[in-house]
């Protein structure tokens, strides 16, 4: 499974089957996005001054907040009550690990940098396919978002 960059505000989820998913940005350096999976359309918000929480709606109803804390890490906390902490890690913190509750590790976000273009591809590396294609790129939408604020903090 990837994830490709198409034209520097839409990523693309792939498999062997295809298309899964999108995250289309309103714009280059915007953090309001749509995610498409099949026929479902959710709308990604930044709330408040620093844009730190971000809602989630579907249909206009709020489905799942994602919060920054002063770590960096960013928990996906779904209505339902599930909750998922995507962690920077590796030696220079550009690998991105999607945790579940219990801190068992559910993938792995490897970015691709691509000079050329300038932009990220991700491969996505997991132990047990996860089939919830929402939870995927939600956690490539956070992984895009530490990117940019770390690079503004610079």
């Amino acid at each position: 499974m990837e994830i490709r960059c198409i034209d520097n505000k839409t990523f693309e989820l792939l498999d062997s089957s295809g298309n899964l998913g999108y995250i289309i940005y309103d714009g280059l350096l915007s953090s309001k996005a749509t995610i498409l999976v099949g026929e479902d359309n959710y709308k990604i918000i930044p709330l408040g001054i620093l844009s730190t929480s971000i809602s989630v709606t579907k249909n206009g109803a709020e489905i799942s907040t994602l919060e920054m804390n002063w770590k960096g890490n960013i928990t996906i906390l779904f209505e339902n009550g599930q909750k998922f902490i995507v962690k920077a890690t590796g030696s220079f913190r550009d690998k991105f690990v999607l945790e579940d509750e219990d801190q068992q590790q559910i993938l792995l976000l490897n970015p691709d940098f691509n000079w050329i273009t300038f932009n990220y591809n991700y491969s996505v590396l997991y132990d047990n396919k996860s089939q919830d294609l929402l939870l995927i790129l939600l956690a490539t939408y956070a992984a895009n978002y530490y990117t940019a604020a770390m690079a503004s903090v610079l």
